[in-house]
Formats: structure tokens, sequence, C-alpha cells
């Protein structure tokens, strides 16, 4: 895994907003957004876990991921030495049969109290901090990320038990057979290992990862408690949200990575406004995840920023009878293990992925929801692919896409 995030010179950051108004603003758990600098730099108050940071790594006995924090020290080290959690460790580790990948678990259990474990330490320094920046009526912004749900899923009990692998069905998409589809989806399925164990095996991941996602709910449970202890829950917008999905099983694949299917791409995104019209309704606009940066800068200044990728979507949230009319998103990812430099055009009914050193992808998502017939070669879809790379030309020209060039020279003969 290649190290690579930091924010460029001149860039301007939510902070740089938060700082025009009267705005505190707090942080706790992960970070993973610049590699030589963490959220105090940008003027957060909280703990710096710089990098990928994985706080368990060279912590938690019998652990075998290694991707501990950059900086020193690692506030989670000194939170269980603090507490008195002096005899955690790690059991049941669960790996793939690749014999070189053997590092990473899928899950494991973390064998102490809950309140030993990583989510329980991240909701209880996001309680902290919110008491030291919420101060008479100075409006408060408060940002919080869990390492989880994700592999190493590290979950204790009850949480680890909770959930019976054996009723998990399987996923409609777990019969993949890679047949015209790129190479790096076969390849990603190999470098897990997981293919040796069947279903049975991401049943077993399934169980943890459940047990996982059951557990941070109830760790924003204890955070979104405290506000309503303080009294602060009638006058605080809630934003609930992933920065990816994951597989899970799905084409026989876990995680993210080179393969750009709606388990990865179309993620949660939960808002509780309290003045909100419509509490519990759904709308289904196309956003992007960068729009939520655009939100909170209107709700803290009145104000939609100028200069920023995408729009705000507190019309939505507010329940207004207003859509984006927005009929695509237009997706791009560079690489995880190996480069890949895909990128992606999804409508409501087709989604097309540029693979630039393999082949297309075309997917019907009205007869396929599940992307396992790969039509980019079909006669029939001609007029969708025309349509759809055409769609993608003119992000990338917008964009300045780096890719546009080979995408420009090669469109006719792809």
């Amino acid at each position: 895994m290649r190290n690579y995030e930091c924010i460029n010179e001149g860039v301007k950051c939510l902070t740089d907003y938060l700082d025009l108004t009267d705005y505190k603003y707090g942080y706790a758990g992960k970070w993973h957004v610049d590699e030589k600098r963490g959220p105090t730099d940008f003027g957060f108050i909280g703990k710096d876990f710089v990098g990928y940071a994985f706080p368990g790594s060279r912590v938690l006995p019998g652990l075998q991921f290694d991707l501990p924090p950059n900086n020193t020290p690692n506030y989670y080290e000194v939170y269980l030495r603090e507490k008195g959690f002096d005899n955690v460790s790690v059991k049941n580790r669960f790996v793939g049969t690749n014999p070189t990948n053997q590092e990473q678990e899928m899950f494991a259990l973390h064998d102490g109290p809950v309140e030993s474990c990583i989510e329980y330490f991240v909701a209880d320094e996001a309680v902290r901090v919110i008491d030291e920046i919420k101060d008479n009526n100075d409006p408060f912004f408060m940002w919080v990320n869990f390492w989880g749900p994700h592999s190493p899923s590290l979950v204790p009990e009850p949480y680890y038990s909770m959930y019976n692998p054996t009723d998990i069905p399987e996923h409609p998409s777990y019969c993949e057979q890679f047949d015209k589809k790129p190479y790096g989806h076969k390849l990603i399925e190999k470098l897990w290992g997981l293919s040796d164990y069947g279903w049975r095996g991401f049943q077993e991941i399934s169980a943890r990862y459940y047990g996982h996602c059951t557990l941070i709910d109830d760790m924003v449970g204890k955070i979104v408690g405290h506000l309503n202890d303080k009294g602060l829950t009638d006058n605080t917008i809630i934003i609930y949200a992933s920065d990816h999905g994951d597989c899970m099983g799905a084409h026989k694949l876990i995680e993210k990575g080179t393969f750009m299917y709606d388990e990865i791409y179309r993620i949660p995104l939960i808002v509780q406004h309290p003045r909100g019209k419509k509490p519990g309704s759904v709308n289904e606009d196309f956003v992007y995840l960068n729009e939520i940066m655009n939100t909170i800068v209107e709700v803290a200044t009145g104000e939609e920023p100028i200069g920023l990728d995408g729009r705000s979507i507190l019309p939505q949230i507010m329940g207004a009878d207003w859509s984006n009319g927005r009929e695509e998103v237009f997706c791009t990812f560079e690489e995880h293990f190996f480069a890949a430099n895909q990128r992606m055009i999804r409508t409501r009914k087709h989604q097309f992925t540029f693979n630039p050193g393999d082949r297309g992808e075309l997917y019907d998502l009205d007869n396929d929801p599940f992307q396992l017939n790969n039509v980019y070669e079909d006669a029939a879809y001609e007029s969708v692919r025309q349509d759809l790379m055409l769609r993608m030309e003119n992000y990338m020209k917008e964009l300045n896409d780096p890719q546009y060039q080979w995408f420009r020279r090669i469109k006719g003969a792809y």
C-alpha cells in the first residue's frame, strides 16, 4: 500500500471557511488525508493520527497489520494505559490463503472489554473534544472518523458473536466468473486469497463485519446521546456517511479497489436536520461525497461557497421541493495496490467504465443490477456506449483530466 496523500499548498480547506465564522472545530479518529500534517496543523482541536495510522498497529499483541501512525505518541496506546487496559490482545485472526499476503487480517477478535476497543476510543475522544470546543452559545463543528467498518475488523464481544455466519445468504454476484471483465478484478481476488474458502469464508467475514457495523452504530449513539444530555440535539445537524463501500463477497471480492461496482461507489449518506421538513424521507438525487463540504460551508456562512466543485445539498436535506437535476456522475480511481486510472460514467440505467490499460465495461443496470454481464462489446448497446463515451469525454476536457489525451486517441478503437 503506497502512501501518497497530501494537501497541496494553496488549496482552501474546510477550516479556512470556518475561520471566517465564529465556529470552533474539533476532530477525532482517523485522518488519512495528509502524510506529513495532522488535523491540528489545520486548526482542529483533537489528537493527531498522521497517515493511514491504524491505532492498533504495534500496540495490540497478536495483530499483524502494521500501519501505525507516522507521529508519536500513539494516543490510542496512551488511552489504553491511562484506562488500565493492560491485557488486551488480538485473537482468532482470519486471513486469506495467498502466502505473500498474510499481514492484513480480514477480521479478528479484540480480546478485551468494549471500552478498550478502537471504536470506543474514537467515540470517547469525540465526546471529550465536544466538551472542549462547545463554549457558551458559539457554534461548533465536529468531525468524527472511525477506522471501520474495514479490515482488519477487530471486534470485541458481544459484537464478534452477534451475527450467525450461516444466516448470511450468498450475494447474488458471488457467482462471478470474471468473463469479459478486466484482468485486474481477478488479480485482486487472487491477492486476498479468499476463494479457497468459498462462500463459507465470506459468511465468517460478513458476520464479523456486521458486528463491526453495529459496534460503530452504538458508538455513534454514544456521541449523539452525549449531545442530547448537553441539550444540543435540537440545534445540531448530524451527517453520517462513509468514504467508500465494501464488496464483502460481491464478485468474489472484498474491500475497495480497481473495480467500479455499485457496492463501492454507492455509499451511505444519512442526514438529520432538526428543522428538516421531511424527516425520514429518501432523496434520489445523484450527489458527490465532496458536496458535504459545500453543504457545511453554506450552513456555517449562510452562503454556498464559490470555486468548489459540486453543489451544496442543503436544499435536499431541508426537504425542499427541488432537485439538482443531475442524471449522471463522473467518478475516478487512480490507484490502490497498483495504478489503474479508471474513469466511470454512471447514469440511472447504465454504467460505462474506462480502464486505460484494459478492456472497457458497460452494464445495463435495469436488466443486470449486480453488474455481472459486461455488454461493452455487444452491438445492441452501441448507441449507449457512444453516448456514455461522449459524456465522459466532456467531463475529462472540462476537468483537464490527465487521462484525456489517451482517451481521445484510443476512443475510436477502444
